[in-house]
């Protein structure tokens, strides 16, 4: 199973879902790092996505592309992720949406114990 990790890793505010990935090495699951949200339109028709949620202390959950309007993700600052979601799934691209949002601050190791029993769970899924 693939995992789009958006973010920048250069940029404290947005690189939390960088490092959370490159701590994690779960069989079956693999990373991909994305810079645009075009990698997107090719990957299937179960998307999953990791990226920065700003005013979360946790890792939260979104799997409903109607809500993203509560969250707000920190990466592809100039790009409206929920309306090009909407638009993928209006036009047959992807099915199913799973976004595992993790916040701006943290220490890692502690948002990685959070992070990987999801992604442990949609790899038996």
């Amino acid at each position: 199973m693939k995992i789009y990790v958006f973010g920048n890793p250069f940029i404290d505010e947005d690189n939390m879902a960088y490092l959370v990935a490159k701590k994690l090495d779960i069989p079956g699951i693999e990373f991909v790092y994305c810079r645009s949200p075009e990698v997107l339109i090719e990957s299937g028709k179960d998307l999953v996505i990791m990226d920065v949620v700003a005013n979360t202390d946790k890792v939260v959950m979104i799997d409903d592309i109607d809500l993203l309007h509560q969250f707000s993700l920190l990466s592809l600052h100039d790009f409206d992720l929920a309306y090009f979601l909407k638009l993928l799934k209006k036009m047959g691209k992807i099915k199913t949406v799973k976004i595992i949002g993790v916040p701006q601050k943290g220490k890692v190791e502690e948002i990685v114990k959070e992070v990987a029993p999801l992604l442990s769970s949609f790899n038996s899924s």
